[in-house]
């Protein structure tokens, strides 16, 4: 099939959103079925849920308009063993009273289907063909959470044509499936209790529509210590305007349980320095800080408080510096449609040090139907949202010095061999 790109797919969908129709007089001419990502097709992969959209073109005096017509639509499959389409009737497993939108196609297995969505007596196709996905995983791969804590679990797997992570977290159903777990459960997420610890209890995602599931044994269990990590060297005091990504997690009693991250259930307390000197953002995995004030050292407490723990951060300090040079890890990627890379960015200032600065660069992407990037705490993660496409990133520095960097991004519906 014939595949249009990403950026016409775009641009429909957004005509669609704000253009008249029936209610202005005007009549249906045609009908076009398309997806975020582009084109009259797409390849995906079994117990994968994809969301189709019906655009009708309306002519009547003036210039055509569009308008998004999925719920109006009667949708059908011509392969029901290999794909279903919604028509507002296929229950959402594990959300009880809630359905999958008209248009949605869920993958059942391997194999080709063709989706049809009819409106007005006007007809028009989409293909799916699905390739067969590997073994399922939770992550990430806890065997222990501590008391009091929360935690969200992803369901990932792979293809057999691809290693790229596909997240099916959103289609799964999560349950805990042990009689009086010492957790309460709300979608992926679980919420610790206060014991008993060393209990084993089992997490279940399920795939139901295509029979497909995998379970995680997990114990509550106490921690011994929280433990920080830094992004900069250790004794390198900061270029001011630039930030610190200190990472927390717990370390339980059980040396062999992987550790649990803790950044965003911890509550800080700053022990030097001045209230209104810095900035701070969080994660799952850590606190961004940045000090608005030079030779202003900055120290922190972080304490989990249900399990009584406490860490101290070494001084955080700021110094008035130049920045004299940027360069970021790479100045080009080749990514496969949903691939993400995390691009790192670093900074040569007026004192001869070169420091890790993604968080605090202005990252952009020229075309965000082809690969979008993020930015803060996220800064300089890319990640294909196109079929096939290129665009490039930017990456600019938020001072005076005017630096910038870029990074050319094309996009594959499946990296050649």
């Amino acid at each position: 099939m014939r595949t249009a790109a990403a950026p016409a797919a775009a641009a429909l969908l957004a005509l669609a959103a704000c253009s008249g129709g029936v209610g202005d007089g005007r009549r249906p001419v045609k009908i076009q079925v398309t997806s975020v990502y582009g084109g009259d097709s797409l390849d995906s992969y079994e117990c994968a849920a994809v969301q189709l959209t019906a655009v009708a073109t309306f002519s009547g005096e003036g210039e055509d308009t569009f308008e998004a017509v999925s719920e109006r639509s009667t949708w059908t499959s011509n392969d029901t063993g290999v794909a279903i389409v919604s028509n507002g009737d296929i229950p959402i497993p594990g959300a009880t009273g809630l359905y999958y939108a008209q248009g949605t196609v869920i993958v059942l297995r391997p194999g080709s289907a063709t989706i049809t969505a009819d409106y007005a007596g006007l007809r028009a196709q989409y293909g799916i063909s699905a390739t067969s996905i590997g073994d399922l995983s939770i992550t990430p791969a806890l065997t222990r959470m501590a008391p009091e804590t929360s935690q969200k679990f992803k369901l990932e797997t792979t293809t057999a044509e691809s290693s790229v992570a596909l997240d099916l977290t959103s289609v799964a159903a999560w349950s805990v499936v042990t009689a009086g777990a010492p957790v309460g459960i709300s979608g992926s997420t679980l919420q610790a209790l206060t014991g008993p610890v060393d209990t084993p209890f089992v997490l279940e995602a399920s795939l139901p529509l295509c029979g497909r599931a995998i379970r995680r044994e997990l114990q509550l269990g106490p921690l011994r210590e929280l433990q920080l990590s830094y992004e900069q060297a250790p004794g390198v005091v900061l270029p001011l305007g630039y930030s610190e990504y200190v990472g927390i997690l717990g370390l339980f009693e059980d040396a062999s349980a992987p550790p649990q991250e803790l950044a965003a259930q911890v509550t800080g307390e700053l022990l030097e320095g001045d209230e209104a000197g810095y900035s701070e953002s969080a994660d799952t995995a850590g606190r961004l800080i940045k000090p608005l004030q030079a030779d202003e050292p900055l120290r922190f407490r972080y304490t989990l408080e249900s399990a009584g723990l406490s860490v101290d951060t070494r001084p955080i300090e700021a110094r008035d510096l130049d920045l004299m040079a940027l360069r970021l890890s790479t100045d080009d990627a080749e990514l496969e449609l949903r691939d993400s890379l995390q691009a790192q960015a670093h900074g040569l200032f007026s004192d001869g040090i070169e420091r890790p600065i993604r968080h605090d660069l202005s990252w952009s992407s020229r075309d965000t139907s082809v690969a979008t990037v993020g930015a803060g705490i996220e800064g300089g993660k890319i990640t294909a949202t196109s079929l096939e496409g290129d665009t490039v990133i930017d990456a600019a520095a938020n001072d005076l010095s005017g630096l910038d960097a870029e990074i050319a991004v094309h996009t594959y519906r499946k990296r050649p061999e």
